[in-house]
């Protein structure tokens, strides 16, 4: 069992299910903001790939935009990594779509395990409260565990949040 200790979570390395990570790239997003989140998903992908996990990403940005991909660590599966971190939609923000579609993969077997990374500026719209009841009850019933990578200016999106 994942044990905290002083804020941080440590679980025995059998227990490491797949990431899923969701990666903002709305219009605030772009330069700096969206060139880190970018790289933290290249970093994340080195990670998983070393703890031998899977790892599927969702790139979003207003109501409609919302691309997927499921990282495979092969010449091919990197190729299409940087193919596909090359775009943005730069539009506004909207998280529900790439959480609704990464709770339907959640149940998937192999994906049940699975941690959700939310790497963003923080500058979104409120969630719609039947995608947080069904987040909630994810969290409840799978053990589901959210995670937030917040690029920016310090305090910049934190009220928005």
């Amino acid at each position: 069992p994942a044990v905290t200790t002083n804020g941080t979570e440590i679980r025995p390395a059998a227990e490491c299910g797949p990431i899923i990570l969701c990666l903002d790239t709305s219009g605030s997003m772009m330069g700096a903001r969206e060139t880190i989140a970018k790289a933290m998903v290249l970093e994340c992908m080195r990670q998983a790939k070393t703890q031998q996990r899977m790892c599927y990403l969702y790139s979003f940005s207003g109501p409609g935009d919302c691309m997927e991909l499921e990282l495979k660590v092969t010449g091919k599966g990197v190729s299409k990594l940087l193919e596909f971190l090359s775009g943005s939609f730069h539009g506004g923000t909207d998280v529900d779509e790439p959480f609704i579609r990464a709770l339907a993969r959640l149940n998937e077997e192999e994906w049940s395990n699975a941690d959700i990374l939310l790497v963003t500026d923080g500058e979104i719209r409120p969630p719609d409260d039947a995608m947080l009841t069904a987040l909630n009850l994810a969290k409840e019933t799978m053990g589901l565990k959210v995670h937030g990578l917040l690029v920016g200016e310090p305090g910049a999106g934190a009220e928005v949040v």
